[in-house]
């Protein structure tokens, strides 16, 4: 299976972030499929395989951004609120960076009432504490005929007010924006070569779709635009559990709470050396949050952008590797209150310097030397989503 990345191509290779800027997310995510499975029915486990992956052909290369406050945003918007943009050549499995300045299912339905009760909520009481505390937005991506891309029905620019039926299709259709039961967007940096996932079969044929690849990606993928994104392919294998959903624990209100499961390959990045950042949920006015691993998980990026910033790379540049190298989050303390506790840790083999503290501080000031610059910075405000491919 091929796929292009996951914008469709509306990212360029060139020394310009103004493309991830005024990027139109209304049209992602650019998927290949979806595909039919032989055999699959509502209530099965379907078996996928990882056989092999990698770029195409004649389009080796990537691109790790970071999105404007006013169109889309990130993890850490309220700090970089600007549109970066860095491009990567990929050569096999390495990289660098260019040089360059039948169940009854109603799911859908599930999914989009919960989702706009959350959006709903902006602005209220009732809004959820943590929405105070980040600058993403929207909170949740609800149906948008505008952009939408629907398999054999066809794509809006063809359909769009032309064809009743694919209107209406448009107008509930899920956006592939999250991860959720059927798997969605789960940007799990370990599903690669040699991985099984295992997913929940909900309609016939099971409608296997796939896309927004990555070369690599740090856990949380923190910049949004934030792996290293490519085109590619993927060689699977397919095979089906017959009745195997029930072997997916279903937690919540519907029978179809459920996850798929999946097994890890042999083919991760090694590292023996990793150097760790704490966060707690404490943010960064100082105000105490209870058990809020999200809160604790930004101030561990936060501690970490800060701390790699005195080795002489730019706040920005961290903020892209972060999102792109194969760094390790975790939740390391959910029960002690009130405060969670979240680590990151950096693999120490990625940088061409020594990044752990010094003992003699005075000899590392005068060592310290800029690291030339690697990545696009747009100019904040002004961001107008816009494909020039869509052009009239």
């Amino acid at each position: 299976v091929e796929c292009v990345d996951w914008t469709g191509g509306q990212i360029k290779n060139n020394d310009s972030s103004d493309d991830v800027k005024n990027v139109d997310l209304s049209q992602v995510h650019y998927l290949s499929g979806p595909i039919t499975v032989e055999g699959a029915q509502p209530g099965d486990l379907l078996k996928v395989e990882f056989l092999n992956l990698g770029a195409l052909d004649d389009d080796e290369w990537g691109f790790t951004g970071t999105f404007a406050k006013e169109n889309g945003g990130g993890f850490l918007t309220d700090h970089f609120p600007k549109a970066t943009k860095a491009c990567w050549d990929i050569d096999g499995i390495y990289c660098s960076r260019l040089d360059s300045s039948r169940l009854d299912w109603n799911g859908t339905k599930m999914w989009n009432e919960r989702e706009a009760t959350l959006v709903a909520e902006e602005g209220t009481d009732a809004e959820k504490t943590l929405c105070g505390c980040l600058a993403t937005r929207p909170l949740a991506c609800l149906p948008e005929a505008k952009g939408a891309m629907l398999g054999k029905l066809g794509h809006f620019v063809e359909k769009s007010g032309k064809d009743d039926a694919w209107d209406m299709v448009a107008s509930e259709a899920a956006r592939t924006v999250p991860g959720r039961e059927n798997g969605g967007n789960c940007d799990i940096k370990n599903l690669s070569r040699g991985c099984t996932v295992y997913f929940p079969v909900f309609v016939e044929g099971a409608n296997l779709s796939m896309g927004d690849m990555h070369f690599s990606q740090g856990d949380g993928e923190v910049s949004f635009c934030g792996a290293i994104e490519m085109s590619g392919f993927l060689d699977l294998r397919c095979s089906v559990i017959k009745g195997g959903m029930k072997m997916l624990p279903a937690i919540g209100p519907s029978p179809l709470n459920v996850n798929p499961i999946f097994e890890i390959g042999p083919l991760e990045p090694r590292y023996s050396e990793w150097l760790v950042f704490e966060g707690i949920s404490v943010d960064e006015k100082g105000v105490q949050h209870y058990l809020d691993a999200t809160i604790a998980y930004k101030m561990a990026v936060l501690r970490c952008i800060k701390y790699l910033a005195q080795f002489g790379y730019s706040e920005e540049q961290v903020y892209l590797l972060l999102s792109c190298c194969p760094c390790e989050g975790r939740i390391s303390g959910i029960v002690d209150v009130p405060n969670a506790v979240c680590t990151l840790a950096i693999p120490l083999a990625i940088f061409d310097q020594d990044v752990r503290p010094p003992s003699d501080l005075e000899h590392f000031a005068k060592g310290i030397k800029v690291i030339e610059k690697d990545v696009c910075i747009s100019e904040e405000g002004g961001a107008i989503p816009y494909d020039p491919r869509l052009a009239k």
